[in-house]
């Protein structure tokens, strides 16, 4: 390789799967500095873009599931196609100690934020297998008093990752503090590796399931309430300008069961699942434009209740959807549910989210 141009051995590579690169870091010096370089990591990622998702087992160790590769073959009890995937444990060899991984609160570029059953939180990339542990807010709210919710994203303005927190005191075991009823924002840089604290969000977060902020368009969205009336709508962070902007609901959506919606994202569209909606998916076709919403009607599932996790690379017409029991592919044109079976993974897991394979490092940015 020693007798070809740079360019024609940065081009190659440029080629190759992140988890590949990550080994041939120790090929040279001059591979090391070039696979490592910011720059190079970040045209990677543009060129290939492969999604995994992440499963958390019930033992607590986390699986990588490719949900690029599916396999089809014959269903002998329907008669129907089912799919077939591979699933592998993810570890971390320079860690000392076993985790135990209790939720996955959010992924970007590659890095994923979780949190272990001691509520600590880190930093990872399950494709180079490194992790970095967040340190505790100084800012945070006594835990065993207060509810917190998580976001994760990154400014491009900055080139910085972050980690959000909106936090506010639990009314029942709230004994210091029983008026209080701010929704406290922190924010963690992982350049400065240091915590700071931000105004209040005026939206009140105490509203359904504690979930973490989904991130499109660098915001991270969580659904709320507008006080004082209580209607219900998006609430968007900016990770740019670091502050709340509103984004409003469909039409013909019952405000009043905003609680039991949920946001999430499908390929790289904000979303509206829930409950109450029936089988129909809310997309926002264009991120920030009230008359974008579109409602995709799931026709033919018969699994219930379903969540839709994320799109197949290279179709936008297979949806991955996920319950309690388990995990089907959905094509919208043919109406069709396959089930996917899990080669090599857990009896038993929860599914934790989606990330992208990536070179990015969980220990420094540029």
């Amino acid at each position: 390789m020693s007798t070809f141009p740079p360019e024609i051995i940065e081009a190659i590579l440029f080629r190759l799967p992140a988890k590949s690169l990550g080994r041939f870091k120790s090929v040279s010096k001059p591979w090391y500095f070039l696979i490592s370089n910011p720059q190079f990591i970040k045209t990677h990622m543009l060129q290939n873009k492969t999604s995994k998702m992440i499963l958390i087992s019930d033992s607590k160790t986390l699986y990588s599931l490719d949900i690029n590769e599916l396999h089809t073959y014959p269903n002998n009890n329907n008669g129907d196609e089912d799919i077939t995937t591979t699933a592998t444990e993810i570890t971390f060899p320079l860690v000392q100690y076993s985790i135990k991984w209790e939720k996955i609160l959010g992924s970007c570029n590659g890095l994923v934020l979780a949190k272990d059953e001691d509520d600590a939180i880190f930093l990872i990339n399950p494709t180079t297998q490194e992790v970095r542990k967040v340190p505790s807010s100084p800012f945070a709210l006594p835990f065993d008093e207060s509810f917190i919710m998580h976001g994760f994203g990154y400014n491009p303005c900055t080139q910085d990752y972050h980690v959000i927190t909106i936090s506010f005191w639990d009314e029942t075991e709230n004994e210091h503090h029983p008026d209080d009823t701010y929704m406290y924002v922190n924010i963690y840089s992982l350049r400065e590796n240091s915590w700071m604290e931000l105004s209040d969000s005026p939206y009140d977060h105490a509203f359904g399931n504690l979930t973490s902020g989904i991130l499109v368009n660098e915001n991270l969205h969580w659904l709320t309430s507008r006080r004082p009336c209580y209607t219900t709508v998006i609430a968007a962070f900016s990770l740019v300008n670091k502050e709340f902007n509103e984004i409003e609901y469909p039409h013909s959506i019952n405000n009043g069961n905003g609680v039991f919606n949920e946001l999430i994202v499908v390929g790289g569209k904000l979303c509206i699942f829930g409950a109450r909606l029936g089988n129909h998916l809310w997309v926002m076709e264009e991120y920030g434009v009230k008359e974008s919403w579109i409602k995709i009607c799931l026709h033919g599932i018969e699994i219930d209740p379903v969540k839709p996790i994320c799109s197949v690379d290279g179709s936008d017409r297979d949806v991955v959807l996920g319950d309690e029991d388990g995990i089907v592919v959905y094509n919208m044109d043919d109406t069709r549910c396959r089930n996917l079976r899990i080669v090599g993974g857990p009896n038993g897991f929860a599914i934790g989210g989606t990330y992208v394979e990536s070179l990015e490092s969980p220990k420094c940015t540029p």
